[in-house]
């Protein structure tokens, strides 16, 4: 039997069993981790939850899988 893991963001069996997330979700994170890199430039010093709160704030100017890594990473990461 082969072994199941599931994104804790949508409940989607993980794929590949070294992410975290579902597919979506972990190229959501990707892009999520690059967004930051490139804030980071732009602010000088951002703490990655600051980066998240900002992001949370762009209602409708990101997209959902986006908004929901975000959320996930905020509230439930440490």
């Amino acid at each position: 039997m082969k072994a199941s893991k599931q994104c804790p963001i949508c409940k989607k069996d993980i794929e590949n069993l070294q992410e975290q997330y579902c597919k979506n979700h972990s190229k959501a994170k990707k892009e999520l981790k690059k967004g930051y890199e490139a804030w980071l430039k732009a602010y000088g010093s951002l703490s990655w939850d600051d980066y998240l709160q900002k992001i949370l704030n762009l209602e409708g100017l990101v997209g959902d899988f986006v908004r929901e890594i975000a959320q996930h990473e905020f509230y439930f990461s440490s």
